[in-house]
């Protein structure tokens, strides 16, 4: 019984993410944060191969802390919607070197081509989070896949 408790007390004293011995529930200072994107409903970037991903819309808006649902808009580099892809959904962490064990799982909209859900976009504690998003043709491979990433900071 007292190497459970040794143990227990030994895991106590490991940060919770990274280097930095954030914790969870700490907040953050998103007011000195310049690394990341200011968010509008509508906002695109462009990937390398010349997709256009539209970040349609958030809930809540902006992205906040826990499950967040995402509607995003991918065109292809002639700018025609990108129809039956596989799209992924990645949130990511820099500064802990972490993203979510919640998988985001993403759904085309049946109504609109090149319009896709994910839910839920688990940004699970306050930072900075990097949340790429990739897309292959339907019919494609790896190398007509292309990517952008969405940088929000979530302050608590």
């Amino acid at each position: 019984m007292s190497r459970i408790l040794l143990a227990l007390a030994a895991l106590a004293l490991v940060p919770a993410c990274g280097d930095d011995g954030a914790l969870p529930d700490a907040g953050y200072n998103c007011a000195v944060e310049d690394r990341d994107d200011e968010y509008t409903a509508g906002m695109e970037k462009v990937g390398e191969g010349g997709m256009t991903f539209r970040l349609v819309s958030s809930d809540p808006a902006p992205p906040s802390r826990y499950d967040n649902t995402w509607v995003i808009e991918i065109e292809d580099a002639g700018g025609a919607p990108l129809v039956g892809a596989e799209v992924e959904v990645t949130p990511y962490m820099p500064d802990h070197g972490h993203g979510t064990g919640i998988e985001a799982v993403v759904t085309p909209d049946p109504d609109l081509d090149g319009r896709y859900q994910a839910v839920p976009v688990n940004l699970f504690m306050p930072g900075l989070w990097q949340v790429t998003i990739q897309a292959t043709p339907a019919g494609g491979t790896a190398v007509d896949r292309d990517e952008a990433v969405f940088t929000f900071c979530i302050a608590s």
